[in-house]
């Protein structure tokens, strides 16, 4: 979604307005044409629709100040002709704060109508219900404009249909008793049941923006809960679920040769080196390799041998894999009520965790 024309920048969020944006002038002149409007009565609806993206825009930016103030950056806000879309780099995992990301955007909405709305009332100039877009040139006819889709737009983004701002509201408010994964899968559920509704009731009643609307909710809500259930995967996935307990173990004395072929009779990666049940460390089968191309093979491998930390078999599998590659670890010894139990190699994780979030 993201890309396109670039607008303008403020707080360092980027807005862009999409390709795709163009379909919607487009569509509005064609229609008009096909009903006989003339250029300056097509011209006027396009630019009620301008207003109306000005209003998005604000309510995005809802969305993106609110996510600043709990730490969260938005990458950019792109304008698409079925609305705007704030790419947060991330939505909190804490429920009180998706919540309150979530329903900034509407309030500005809600903001943006009573504003209006109290102009109106101060001037003492009655609301405009009728032939909105003849009046629209009028200051009246504009500010009744804005409190009409101002409240238009607060109302349908609270629709519960995930992952619209409704929707999110619904799996916040859900998260604050349930697990986060299972109050997607319901928020999901909900939201899919509305977007079928969004499809039909827009083909039936000639919409086909709302119809768009719908496919788009129905696809977005399916990914992000795969991303979500993704997530929790990860993080139920533990070292000891990983850990290589049939090790080859040798002493220090032992020579090159002889553990090169322990090694690689069972096609193991290391060698766990013990004295007299004492842990020394690992040698890795890349040293062994080296060592015998170097016409090693009769030292022993108490010079390859190398120290290596430990960590518990309770530590979830991607803290660890993260402090692996930050510290260049290639293997861990895992731990069981301190008793070793067994080496974790950084490939295996790395496997483990790759099979879980597919690239």
């Amino acid at each position: 979604m993201r890309g396109g024309l670039p607008l303008f920048r403020f707080r360092g969020i980027r807005v862009f307005l999409h390709w795709s944006f163009l379909l919607l002038p487009a569509y509005i002149a064609f229609t008009g044409f096909s009903e006989g409007h003339t250029w300056s009565e097509i011209l006027k609806e396009i630019g009620l629709i301008l207003v109306v993206f000005g209003c998005v825009v604000l309510h995005e930016f809802g969305h993106a100040l609110t996510a600043q103030r709990f730490g969260v950056n938005t990458r950019d806000i792109t304008l698409l002709p079925i609305g705007g879309v704030a790419s947060l780099e991330r939505m909190p995992e804490d429920p009180k704060q998706e919540f309150w990301i979530t329903v900034a955007g509407p309030l500005v909405n809600l903001i943006i109508a009573g504003v209006a709305f109290a102009i109106l009332a101060i001037a003492g100039i009655a609301m405009v219900t009728t032939d909105l877009l003849g009046d629209i040139s009028t200051g009246a006819g504009l500010l009744t404009f804005l409190v009409t889709v101002n409240i238009g737009l607060f109302l349908f983004n609270l629709i519960p249909a995930f992952p619209m701002d409704g929707g999110r509201i619904l799996r916040s408010l859900l998260g604050m008793w349930l697990p986060r994964e299972k109050a997607t899968r319901i928020a999901t559920v909900i939201g899919r049941i509305l977007a079928v509704g969004f499809v039909f009731y827009g083909l039936y009643s000639g919409a086909p923006f709302l119809a768009i609307i719908g496919v788009f909710i129905f696809m977005a809500a399916g990914s992000e809960a795969r991303a979500v259930q993704q997530k929790a995967n990860v993080q139920a996935l533990r070292v000891g679920q990983r850990v290589r307990t049939d090790l080859v173990k040798m002493t220090p004395t032992a020579t090159v040769q002889d553990a090169w072929n322990a090694m690689t009779m069972i096609d193991h990666h290391v060698v766990m080196v013990s004295d007299q049940g004492l842990f020394r460390g690992l040698v890795m089968k890349e040293d062994l390799r080296m060592a015998l191309g170097e016409g090693g093979g009769t030292s022993t491998i108490v010079a390859l041998t190398r120290h290596v930390p430990s960590v518990a078999v309770e530590e979830t599998a991607m803290s660890v894999y993260q402090r692996m590659v930050h510290e260049n670890l290639w293997a861990m010894m895992a731990t069981s009520n301190g008793a070793i139990v067994g080496v974790v190699l950084r490939v295996d994780l790395e496997k483990a965790l790759g099979t879980l979030v597919p690239q």
